[in-house]
């Protein structure tokens, strides 16, 4: 499989163990990945996600799709429910990656979740925001990260103030409107 073919392409991604994400994809060259990640293997870089070419199963080009979803599947997918699981900091990645497509199934995908969203908030900023730690037991990145209501409110009325793209604009105010509430 010729990973570098894909570099920025919207693709759908098979990991070995059976997981689907969609989106447009950066290539990561081995030498790249040992520098930025620590690992001497190709990638593709789907924001926030690194999947190395050993844990892809299959890559698909999904470019000339076109579907109500235009090149994906569904309104939102596996990335997006990840990034929401795992709190502020992989949304804001998202946020800042610019991609209005991926930054709106995001949007889309805490609107739809908002009910959990809003269980797991916590007032304020991240603690390393201010230089404080946080214990060990706290950053295993499989399990759910807080969301800060702080960092989510300042990231949503930047995207309100300075997106161009209408749509994610519109969905970013009325998360900030509905987290006004919580």
């Amino acid at each position: 499989m010729n990973l570098k073919s894909f570099d920025g392409r919207c693709v759908r991604i098979i990991t070995a163990s059976g997981e689907v994400y969609e989106g447009v994809v950066s290539y990561d060259s081995e030498e790249y990945a040992l520098h930025e990640y620590g690992r001497s293997q190709e990638a593709l870089h789907l924001t926030p996600i690194v999947f190395y070419k050993d844990d892809i199963a299959d890559v698909i080009n999904l470019e000339d799709v076109k579907g109500p979803f235009g090149h994906y599947s569904e309104k939102y997918g596996l990335l997006e429910k990840k990034c929401l699981e795992w709190g502020t900091d992989l949304i804001e990645e998202v946020f800042d990656s610019e991609d209005d497509d991926q930054i709106l199934r995001l949007l889309l995908c805490m609107s739809d979740n908002f009910r959990s969203l809003a269980e797991r908030a916590v007032p304020g900023m991240a603690p390393w925001r201010s230089g404080k730690s946080i214990p060990e037991a706290e950053e295993d990145e499989d399990d759910e990260g807080p969301v800060y209501l702080g960092e989510l409110e300042q990231m949503l009325a930047a995207l309100v103030r300075y997106s161009g793209n209408d749509e994610v604009a519109a969905e970013a105010e009325g998360l900030l409107e509905r987290l006004k509430h919580i």
